[in-house]
């Protein structure tokens, strides 16, 4: 695999999934982080200064991962992208021309939103790139 797309939120499934993505990913390939967080007008957030918060936590979150799996013979990229987690995660694996995506079957994201697993569920039915669901 050339280019893998990981959902990632901190979660022990995302971990996992990364895991699996960097056993797969060819030397010179490139594995991409995607954070992804709700807009600020989602019923989620409750004003502004909650969004403020959980945007600075994605992006120290896909940052220090980045940082932490290093130098290796393939490049290692994060993004942080705001809306329908399923959706972001499908569009970017598109406009990034990815041949895999890698998701966490489940857990409780760091960023503290959503249900992973409804998000993996979704990826798998709307996704038109090949898409592994790590346990």
């Amino acid at each position: 695999m050339k280019r893998i797309l990981v959902g990632f939120d901190g979660s022990e499934g995302s971990e996992n999934a990364l895991n699996k993505a960097m056993m797969l990913i060819n030397e010179n390939g490139k594995l991409i982080l995607l954070a992804v967080i709700p807009v600020p007008s989602d019923k989620n957030l409750v004003d502004q200064t909650a969004y403020e918060l959980l945007k600075k936590r994605a992006y120290n979150l896909i940052d220090n991962v980045v940082e932490d799996i290093g130098s290796h013979e393939f490049e290692v990229t994060g993004l942080v992208e705001e809306g329908d987690i399923a959706a972001k995660i499908i569009d970017a694996a598109n406009d990034l021309n990815c041949d895999l995506i890698v998701l966490g079957s489940k857990g409780t994201s760091a960023l503290g939103l959503y249900p992973i697993g409804s998000v993996a569920n979704k990826v798998v039915q709307y996704a038109h790139k090949p898409v592994m669901v790590v346990r």
